[in-house]
């Protein structure tokens, strides 16, 4: 296939695949937005000292990190109906699927933040009567946040690259739209190789925004190195 046609055919499709791009660009954000909140809360869980919560979040996190996507995906669609009584449209039903996977994932992000804290700042926060709740979110969470920024950003890429899997429950992601083309063209080859293109491009731009911004992070904030006192 020549290259000139190879390019008509992105023409005459272009409004398709910019539709399945903007699809699959709002699904990864939203899950990974989604992915953040239950993950900070299922870590919470795993850090608490009642057997009553913390069993549930462990579970959770297990569950979450140790089944395929793919299965998550067909449960969380066909299965969840018949046990809540709620049918998801395809879209609703991805994004939780992929936000259950990251939070997984993302809550042993937390943890591991969260425990990197110094002690002596926790001992001296209970030592004035801060609750446990408030010393979490006025001492602990927003230190370990900014150390676990790169890692949540990796995941966010993990995230990115695993929307391609809900074309198969009919969410019109680029990967579906591709598809579609193929079906309208019988040019499988030449489609596939640029929908492939086209995730690298997205991933690669998304991965090197995360590598530039984990670089500059040692300058801001608890990343930021102190100065040694000048010697008397």
């Amino acid at each position: 296939m020549s290259l000139i046609r190879l390019w008509n055919l992105l023409v005459e499709y272009q409004d398709v695949l910019l539709s399945g791009i903007k699809i699959t660009v709002v699904l990864a954000v939203l899950s990974m937005l989604l992915a953040m909140v239950v993950g900070l809360i299922a870590c919470l869980g795993m850090l608490s000292r009642s057997r009553i919560l913390r069993a549930p979040a462990v579970l959770f996190v297990e569950f979450c990190r140790n089944t395929p996507i793919l299965v998550q995906l067909v449960w969380v669609h066909y299965a969840w109906p018949e046990i809540i009584g709620v049918k998801f449209d395809a879209f609703t039903s991805s994004m939780i699927a992929l936000a259950m996977q990251s939070s997984g994932y993302l809550a042993e992000e937390y943890r591991a933040g969260i425990e990197s804290i110094e002690k002596g700042q926790i001992e001296a926060s209970q030592s004035l009567g801060m609750t446990y709740w408030r010393l979490m979110r006025r001492i602990v969470i927003p230190q370990a946040f900014i150390r676990m920024v790169p890692g949540i950003l990796n995941q966010f890429v993990t995230c990115f690259k695993s929307t391609s899997i809900v074309s198969v429950i009919a969410v019109p992601d680029l990967m579906y739209q591709a598809q579609l083309i193929v079906t309208a063209t019988f040019l499988p080859m030449p489609v596939y190789t640029v929908v492939a293109l086209m995730y690298f491009l997205m991933v690669f731009g998304v991965s090197v925004g995360v590598r530039r911004l984990t670089l500059l992070l040692p300058n801001f904030g608890y990343f930021q190195t102190r100065k040694e006192a000048p010697a008397a």
